[in-house]
């Protein structure tokens, strides 16, 4: 599937665009066409960004040396959760280093999202610390980027964004550049077989924040509605199984393409409230990226409420509820049916904590995409709330 699309659609007084130039591959087994991909590319050396553990136990990189052959492949597997400035600069330089040409991003969103800015900078004298700093200023891409997703959750494949920590700081950065949209994605849920089931239970709560935040978006438009709906559709049918099953090859796929269309959404839309507070959440606390969104979507579901009211029965119809009160319980039930927190004080957060969160994780800049107005006080009443 080649997906190219770009629309500017004016329809009384709103105009709207919608763009993904990433050419999406997925199907079980279509990682076998890395080589055939990669050669189209013109590439000689690939350098394969991932994580530490998961992608070399399975044999996963191993398997794609091998399918890659003849062309060159070197691994970089320092990419942590949450990377650092540092991890990326690590990166980079082994790129260089092993006069690579091109690169593969394997695993979850994290060495995604390192592969792109990899791909960005490779080649330009520009520290990643400037490179974070928006709005984003580059006018080409040093090499190209292939991304094959292994989690079904962050949707990296199909977005121009990356995420990186400032760890002197303790804040999370946001790369938004229509050059960090991967050249094409292999979304294979064979991979997605490797995930244990702390990884399905958060990611998977990723990719439906998602679509949700891409659902009430104010920068939501007809297409991408449609799309994040059918996510939440696949995800919600899914989920549980997914979790319970690892193995469930049906499951596993559904939730895959859910993924795959949250990012889609997301991409033309961008966030709102739950993931600007889910940073430093993620920065200080380490709470994992995906948990740490969904910690306040069910009452900023309620919060949202009298702002999308065109927009409820949609909601209510992919979650088989009756009323927003409702769906904010189903969310907050499925999290643990899936074995997640659902109070910061169980992730060792406590009142005294909250007033540096509300710090920095809000500011009007980052929650104006939220579809009802965001104070300071919201914010205080929602964590108090989850407390």
């Amino acid at each position: 599937m080649i997906i190219l699309l770009s629309v500017i659609f004016m329809s009384g007084h709103t105009i709207w665009n919608f763009q993904i130039p990433t050419r999406i591959i997925f199907g079980e087994g279509c990682l076998d066409q890395i080589s055939k991909i990669t050669t189209e590319f013109g590439a000689k050396k690939a350098l394969i960004i991932t994580g530490r553990k998961a992608m070399r136990q399975h044999g996963v990189i191993d398997r794609m040396i091998n399918l890659l052959e003849p062309i060159e492949a070197h691994s970089f597997e320092e990419v942590e959760p949450n990377p650092s400035f540092e991890t990326i600069e690590n990166a980079i330089r082994v790129f260089k280093e092993q006069n690579c040409d091109i690169v593969i991003g394997l695993g979850g969103g994290s060495p995604l999202d390192v592969a792109k800015v990899v791909a960005a900078l490779s080649k330009k004298e520009k520290t990643i610390a400037e490179f974070f700093v928006p709005p984003i200023k580059i006018e080409s891409k040093d090499c190209p980027m292939i991304a094959v997703p292994s989690t079904s959750g962050t949707g990296s494949e199909a977005t121009p964004f990356s995420v990186a920590t400032d760890t002197e700081k303790e804040e999370k950065k946001v790369a938004t550049h229509r050059l960090l949209f991967p050249e094409t994605s292999l979304v294979d849920p064979l991979i997605y077989k490797t995930m244990p089931k702390d990884v399905i239970a958060q990611t998977g709560l990723d990719a439906i924040s998602h679509a949700i935040e891409a659902y009430w978006a104010k920068r939501a438009q007809p297409i991408t509605d449609t799309i994040a709906l059918d996510a939440l559709r696949h995800i919600f049918s899914n989920f549980r199984i997914a979790y319970q099953d690892s193995g469930n090859s049906i499951a596993l796929s559904e939730m895959a393409l859910g993924s795959l269309e949250g990012g889609m959404a997301l991409s033309n839309t961008f966030a709102t409230a739950s993931h600007a507070i889910s940073f430093p959440l993620t920065a200080k606390y380490n709470i994992p990226h995906g948990l740490a969104v969904a910690l306040t979507l069910p009452l900023f579901l309620e919060f949202n409420a009298p702002s999308i009211q065109n927009k409820i029965s949609g909601l209510l119809n992919v979650m088989n509820v009756k009323s927003i009160k409702e769906a904010s319980k189903f969310l907050t039930k499925l999290m643990k049916d899936i074995g997640q927190p659902t109070r910061l004080s169980e992730l060792g957060i406590g009142k005294d904590d909250i007033p540096w969160i509300i710090e920095n994780g809000f500011t009007p800049s980052r929650v104006a995409n939220n579809p009802r107005e965001v104070k300071a006080k919201d914010v205080e009443d929602i964590l108090m709330e989850i407390l």
